[in-house]
């Protein structure tokens, strides 16, 4: 008969304790990654975006407005959207199966730090917008999303449109006026979102061809679809050269460069066949727009050495 040691039930402890750590990181590596909190992180640097062009106070507490928003809406397509994913985005469905019963409680933590921190800061014509674009998010996976298969390329111009309320909704929480710098900034984040949404439907192509969903790779075909997205590419970035020509932006602004070489660098990377499309939309496709502050902030950290 064995004899357990105090040294033996040490040690199966440290290693029980070790394997519960391991497992709660890659839980935690996974709901970062396939949660929605990277693209929400991604949202609250389109709002920081704004502030920084704005030139306003950065308002951290609207950050977080922004980043709890954008969780509810993605958590809750999501969790609507479970049986569809597990047709072909295995990684995804697989995390949000260990989790799936705590997501309803997690979408109601994510409404209520929304709207207790909107009324508690916002003013009242930020609560309003705030509200209606919370709805408006909810709205397209309730309703909208059953259009798609009559329209073409609904998602992604929903979408866009969307994301690009978000530099309005930051203009009336920090009480900017409407101007030509928010209208350019507006339609630059309009056409980068439309590329970064589309982009992220090449992976699926697959399944919504067999759900006879109209999306733009489909339509386009995967070759032209991929030119499509460098067109709009380049005329984001002209739309910043001419906004800069004509001083209508700032000088630090003119580091957005780094946001076309961004984008093209993945849209190139997409006609490698070897590619995994999964791996790139869910971590350098959906980070995009998480850089554009960090962008702006070098330009004008350069001109300040300059």
């Amino acid at each position: 008969m064995s004899v357990v040691t105090y040294q033996d039930a040490v040690e199966y402890q440290r290693r029980n304790v070790e394997e519960n750590l391991l497992h709660l990181k890659e839980v935690l590596r996974n709901e970062f990654i396939h949660g929605g909190h990277l693209i929400a992180l991604g949202t609250a640097g389109i709002a920081l975006s704004s502030m920084f062009l704005f030139n306003t106070v950065i308002r951290w507490e609207f950050l977080l407005i922004i980043y709890f928003g954008t969780l509810c809406i993605y958590g809750y397509d999501y969790y609507k959207g479970f049986e569809i994913d597990s047709l072909n985005n295995f990684d995804r469905t697989n995390h949000l199966k260990k989790i799936y019963k705590y997501r309803p409680l997690m979408l109601i933590f994510y409404g209520l730090g929304f709207f207790c921190l909107l009324i508690y800061f916002g003013n009242s014509a930020s609560i309003f917008f705030g509200g209606l674009l919370l709805l408006s998010g909810l709205m397209y996976t309730f309703k909208f999303k059953k259009m798609t298969k009559k329209i073409i390329g609904l998602k992604s111009f929903y979408t866009a449109f969307s994301f690009s309320l978000s530099v309005i909704f930051t203009a009336l929480f920090c009480s900017y006026p409407i101007n030509f710098l928010l209208s350019i900034f507006f339609v630059f984040v309009f056409l980068q979102i439309l590329l970064i949404t589309s982009f992220c439907d090449i992976k699926d192509m697959d399944t919504d061809k067999k759900h006879e969903l109209q999306t733009l790779p489909i339509y386009f075909g995967k070759e032209k679809f991929l030119f499509f997205l460098h067109i709009i590419n380049l005329g984001s970035l002209i739309l910043i050269l001419i906004a800069f020509t004509l001083k209508i932006i700032p000088l630090f602004s003119i580091f957005l460069f780094f946001s076309y070489l961004y984008c093209f660098y993945f849209i190139q990377k997409a006609k490698n066949v070897k590619t995994n499309l999964h791996y790139l939309t869910n971590t350098i496709v959906d980070a995009s727009y998480f850089f554009w502050p960090v962008f702006l902030f070098l330009g004008k950290m350069a001109l300040a050495i300059i």
